[in-house]
């Protein structure tokens, strides 16, 4: 991976975990359009302590 886009990916994620995200996502398995798991997942990154 070239060095300005590894520091890029570092600012972004500096960035996102300062200000806080939730991601979010389903995931279905099924047989014959029949559900048989359904998970539903949420993530929470924030980050604490650290001012600006």
């Amino acid at each position: 991976m070239p060095e300005h886009t590894a520091a890029s990916l570092v600012d972004l994620l500096d960035r996102v975990v300062h200000r806080g995200a939730v991601v979010r996502g389903d995931v279905v398995i099924a047989l014959a359009g029949v559900e048989l798991i359904r998970l539903d997942l949420r993530l929470l990154l924030i980050g604490i302590g650290g001012d600006r």
